[in-house]
């Protein structure tokens, strides 16, 4: 199972990446509409339309990026002074829980896709873009971030029951200050 979600791990971030690129597409697009609307008066590129299907898409990619590097946010007032049996557990609970939002979230994208794919739908805009292309794309990364919420889900809950609450809190518990520290700040030098 772990090396299933580090592959997990991998193609998160490439959805990431990918996610990332869409919004930079997506600004240069904008910057380009903003310099001919200033200089000759017009729009071509219709950067508003393509600016939130790509903000869409790269959140619905990201989230899954969020999830695998645990940084999701938490409230931890009362949950840095449990005992790491407690925390094990409630970080079971938030991940059955978001695994539950999710799973409710991509049924309802999903028929929201499939019924602009039936109709035909398209934006009222000069692209007419038909919705389920850019729709599809988000459904994708919201399939993906489901899938990862029920896996961590499932796995957590089964280093629970096994009585791995180290492995569990390493998993899916908050980052430590030196593992956010290692990932944000790696080019500075620790001092002994």
């Amino acid at each position: 199972m772990e090396s299933f979600l580090r592959w997990c791990s991998s193609v998160s971030r490439w959805l990431a990446w990918f996610g990332g690129a869409t919004l930079l597409l997506s600004a240069g697009l904008i910057s380009l509409d903003v310099i001919f609307r200033g200089l000759w008066n017009v729009t071509y590129f219709e950067s508003f339309e393509l600016s939130t299907y790509a903000f869409a898409i790269a959140t619905a990619m990201g989230m899954s990026f969020a999830l695998v590097s645990k940084a999701h946010i938490r409230i931890e007032i009362v949950y840095v002074n449990l005992p790491p049996r407690w925390r094990a557990w409630l970080d079971v609970f938030s991940y059955v829980g978001l695994a539950l939002t999710t799973g409710v979230l991509l049924y309802w994208a999903t028929q929201t896709v499939w019924a602009n794919w039936e109709m035909g739908a398209r934006s009222r805009s000069a692209l007419a873009v038909s919705l389920y292309i850019p729709q599809s794309l988000w459904l994708l990364g919201l399939f993906w971030f489901a899938l990862l919420a029920f896996a961590y889900a499932i796995y957590g809950l089964m280093l629970c029951i096994t009585g791995r609450y180290n492995k569990a809190a390493q998993l899916m518990g908050m980052s430590t200050l030196e593992e956010e520290v290692e990932v944000y700040a790696p080019h500075l030098e620790r001092k002994p």
